[in-house]
């Protein structure tokens, strides 16, 4: 029996994947990719992760095979950027931003999934970073960018505090409703400082 949570958290997927594929087709619309680069890009962060998550969590056929509505909707919402992204000065701070709540969304979600799959915690919080990152990687590498991932940005941090709040919520008893709302606000709220204020992790300091 499907409950009221269960059509909640499918909500949410579609909104993270409308979130993360608005984030590749800007990207697209950065490398002034035409409308099928748009589409294809736009999958990447869309579904890519959770392709993976489910690849090594052997669940199969993966999700979007099974569920078309996840592909379309990542396909409209890159049409749309492409016919309406006309202010390039704000395509990559709307990016950033966008990418900030599909990277909450999709770690907490993965995080969910891999619970529900019966993996323990600690996967479960790997699969959820796992969810969140991996398909944004795959996107700026096809348009020739740094990965956040790979930056000093407080990038896969955000998508571990997510996953990680919601994991230990739920291992306590906190209730899948609390435990899904404080780790998706936390998560965001913590790449939203980190972008607002231009913190980042310390690098490596070569001290031979």
């Amino acid at each position: 029996m499907v409950t009221a949570m269960d059509k909640l958290i499918y909500g949410l997927e579609l909104v993270g994947t409308a979130v993360f594929a608005v984030s590749g087709a800007l990207a697209a619309s950065r490398a002034r990719m035409d409308i099928f680069g748009f589409s294809f890009v736009a999958l990447m962060p869309a579904v890519g992760g959770g392709t993976l998550r489910d690849v090594v969590l052997g669940r199969l056929p993966v999700f979007w095979i099974s569920d078309t509505n996840f592909v379309l909707v990542a396909i409209t919402a890159s049409v749309l950027v492409f016919f309406f992204a006309d202010r390039p000065g704000h395509r990559r701070a709307m990016l950033v931003w966008m990418d900030a709540v599909g990277l909450a969304l999709f770690a907490v979600l993965g995080a969910e999934v891999a619970l529900q799959a019966g993996t323990n915690s600690l996967i479960a919080i790997v699969m959820g970073v796992v969810t969140a990152v991996a398909g944004g990687v795959a996107r700026d590498i096809i348009c020739n960018e740094i990965p956040l991932v790979l930056s000093k940005e407080i990038y896969a941090t955000a998508a571990f505090v997510a996953s990680t709040i919601f994991v230990v919520a739920i291992d306590v008893g906190l209730g899948r409703e609390l435990a899904l709302a404080t780790s998706l606000i936390l998560g965001f709220l913590t790449r939203g400082v980190a972008i607002h204020f231009g913190l980042a992790l310390p690098s490596y300091q070569n001290r031979g």
